[in-house]
């Protein structure tokens, strides 16, 4: 059970590099999903963002590092709507405005940045 945790944790880890396919929409940064565990099983709880890259639209918009997000477009990022979050951000295209809520430091902090060229 263990490993596979900590696999699962390595694959949502990797899936949720938050740079497009070439053609597609950059942002420019990284997230980590973390889990509620119980005896039982471990579930998706939050999405936390790990690296945001110099230059970047996300960068430019204000996201940090530590920065949890609570809402994407209006949608709701916890528990299993979480899974959600790496289809919609493989669907933006350059252009689109990708707007959310994030957590930081106890305050809401609203965030709204353009997806640029890969």
């Amino acid at each position: 059970m263990k490993v596979f945790l900590k696999s699962l944790l390595a694959l949502a880890f990797l899936a949720a590099s938050m740079s497009a396919a070439a053609g597609k929409g950059h942002l420019g940064f990284t997230v980590h999903y973390t889990l509620k565990r119980s005896a039982f099983d471990a579930k998706l709880d939050r999405v936390v963002v790990t690296k945001v890259k110099q230059n970047s639209p996300a960068m430019r918009a204000g996201l940090m590092p530590g920065d949890v997000i609570e809402f994407l477009n209006g949608s709701v990022v916890a528990g299993a709507s979480a899974r959600k979050l790496d289809k919609e951000m493989g669907a933006v295209q350059a252009g689109d405005t990708v707007k959310m809520t994030v957590l930081r430091s106890g305050k809401k902090v609203a965030i709204s940045m353009v997806a640029g060229e890969t």
